[in-house]
């Protein structure tokens, strides 16, 4: 009797710990520049595979994206921390971060699990290769499950770039049609002359036709996705793999990829749990959830699932939580490609609220890269025309309101900005307080110049991370003061020029800044500013300072700062002064010189240090926007 007690006792804890060990497969599926409101109940898309999911998972209809364009948006995902707080919210830029903070498949991968990424990184985090080797058993476009060891438990990656900006409307039509249109079987292609069309674009043939594409690129990403998830039921995988399918910011079209609105953050997002694992999930499958969720969760859920320790500087939560308490995201949009602006954005999921810091720009700013694609072209056309109408019209010449608030229930497509509207008060001043206090919290970094940002790392030796909380290097509450007043208005000015007269280069840039989006200075106050301008040693500042000034007063002799800065050697203060002159200065034709001028003196990109390539990139591109620019408007 006695052996037996002890054989059913062991039975017992054998079990028990076989359950504890039984961990399971994940599988996720992420793809290109995709909003949920080209697939979530629109009949214009063919998507079986996510309809499917659908079905039998769960349909997330409130997860976001913290940025709005690709790398800080990756940076996010594989950290569990939103760009914002480690300094790398620029699109790819070369920010430091601490040897401490991993990808989370580091944490998988101790734990004994496989871990593949099939192909894409771009984590916009220095010393990526150390950082992707510490993170993947392998890492490459033959990286799979299939090339685990036996009875080994996978995390495995698959990133699609079928709908990425350059198939849905950057590549030129004959290679779309090779790469995507002509593998896309029939019946799942997009009818043109019947599809949904956002109405801020207008209605032509050619701008269906422009859609259609970007449809068609959903479409077959779906259609890969199919694949992927054939080779799993090969496997006889299915009841043993938790699936995650998901974009990784929003649309690659005109005033989505890249915008501070719902349209650039929000993503849809699938996740099927079987059977077998339905205990670890709070959410039962088939139904669909209004639970905000956003990226620097992934991190959080996917640990919890594989039963694996969490580092404490994680600042997620787990989406699959049966005790789910998160009722809002917070995130950002900052310099993408060789454009700079800064919003900050907070969700319910009902309500999109947007903090916009640079009234002076409209919310289409050109980039070089997507600025020269065809969709551009034909909406271009039809401003120079007067086709459009004035939602159409205003996405190209309305400077932006300070602060922007949109009912997604009523208003999908972000076309009626209720912040000034008395009735939505109440809820206007809770999304501004929460921004505040996310800001305040997170410690957020991208209020810095991206420049000034790598200055500071090498002065005090240390991460922007680790610098943050420091206020004597980062016045961070100081800066607040004068970070609110942008976009104010006339009301602001008296306490921007007192900003002027700081200790700290960061206010001083950030009351520059403001002033920059003002549109009722006096005499008086542009003599106050030029006098700041003579005594200004920071040259972030004085860049600010020139502009507002050369912005004001026709042929300012400071635009002299501003032409030294933007044919210098420093690629930082070269982008800036370049980007400002490009964006803020009236007669653009003037400069086509110091374009040019940029162009013929920069180094081959094979001269170029690695470390420097990207804003290397950005001065090279804003220079080509300028000549480009100043082409079309010359027609």
């Amino acid at each position: 009797m006695k052996h037996l007690i002890t054989l059913i006792v062991f039975m017992i804890s054998w079990e028990a710990i076989a359950q504890n060990t039984d961990q399971p497969n994940i599988l996720w599926i992420t793809f290109e520049d995709t909003s949920p409101h080209l697939i979530y109940d629109n009949p214009s898309s063919h998507t079986p595979n996510m309809d499917k999911f659908e079905k039998e998972g769960v349909r997330f209809n409130a997860m976001f994206s913290t940025a709005t364009i690709c790398s800080p948006s990756r940076s996010a995902i594989i950290t569990g921390l939103h760009a914002s707080s480690i300094g790398t919210g620029n699109h790819r830029s070369n920010i430091p971060v601490p040897s401490t903070i991993k990808g989370f498949p580091y944490y998988l991968k101790e734990k004994g699990y496989h871990t593949s990424n099939n192909v894409k990184t771009d984590y916009n985090i220095r010393d990526q290769k150390l950082f992707i080797k510490e993170c993947w058993t392998e890492s490459s476009n033959k990286a799979h499950w299939r090339n685990r060891k036996e009875n080994q438990p996978f995390f495995s990656v698959f990133n699609l770039n079928e709908s990425h900006a350059s198939r849905t409307f950057v590549w030129k039509e004959e290679k779309y049609k090779k790469e995507i249109f002509k593998k896309l079987p029939k019946h799942l292609r997009t009818d043109e002359k019947t599809l949904l069309l956002p109405p801020f674009y207008r209605d032509s043939p050619e701008m269906r036709h422009h859609m259609a594409r970007i449809y068609n690129c959903i479409n077959y990403t779906d259609y890969r996705i199919g694949q992927i998830l054939d080779q799993l039921k090969e496997d006889q995988l299915e009841d043993e793999t938790i699936i995650f399918i998901f974009a990784d910011h929003g649309e690659a079209m005109p005033r989505g990829k890249g915008n501070g609105i719902n349209l650039g953050h929000r993503v849809p997002m699938y996740v099927y749990v079987p059977e077998k694992y339905q205990h670890m999930s709070g959410l039962p499958m088939g139904v669909q959830t209004d639970r905000v969720g956003s990226f620097e969760d992934l991190a959080t859920t996917i640990l919890t699932l594989a039963n694996t320790p969490r580092p404490s500087y994680l600042e997620g939560v787990d989406l699959l939580s049966k005790k789910y308490t998160k009722t809002y995201f917070y995130g950002h949009k900052d310099g993408a490609d060789d454009a700079r602006d800064i919003t900050r954005e907070v969700s319910d999921g009902r309500f999109m609220y947007s903090r916009v810091y640079n009234t002076a720009l409209p919310e289409l700013q050109f980039k070089h890269y997507t600025g020269v694609a065809k969709i551009y072209d034909t909406m271009r056309d039809d401003l120079k025309n007067n086709r459009l109408n004035e939602d159409q019209k205003n996405i190209f010449t309305k400077k932006r309101d300070q602060e922007m608030l949109f009912d997604l229930k009523n208003d999908p497509w972000e076309l009626r900005n209720l912040a000034n509207d008395p009735a939505y008060t109440k809820e206007l001043k809770k999304f501004r307080k929460i921004c505040q206090n996310e800001i305040l919290k997170t410690r957020d970094l991208q209020f810095i110049p991206y420049g000034e940002m790598m200055a500071m790392s090498k002065q005090h030796q240390l991460t922007p991370y680790e610098f943050k909380s420091d206020e004597t290097i980062y016045p961070l509450k100081e800066m607040m003061v004068q970070i609110n007043l942008a976009g104010e208005g006339a009301k602001a000015i008296e306490k921007q020029l007192k900003g002027l007269k700081s200790k700290h280069g960061l206010v001083r840039y950030w009351a520059a800044f403001g002033l920059k989006s003002q549109t009722s200075l006096q005499s008086q106050h542009f003599e106050l500013i030029n006098n700041a301008l003579k005594n200004e040693k920071e040259s972030y500042v004085q860049i600010e300072l020139a502009t507002i000034l050369c912005m004001n007063v026709s042929k300012h002799y400071s635009f002299s700062t501003l032409q030294e800065y933007a044919l210098g050697n420093d690629y930082f203060d070269q982008w800036h002064a370049l980007r400002n002159i490009f964006d803020y200065l009236p007669n653009q034709q003037e400069y086509n010189t110091i374009y040019s001028k940029v162009i013929d003196q920069l180094p081959s990109k094979k001269e170029v240090k690695k470390e420097q390539k990207n804003i290397y990139f950005d001065v090279l591109e804003t220079a080509k926007s300028g000549l480009f620019m100043n082409r079309w408007r010359a027609q």
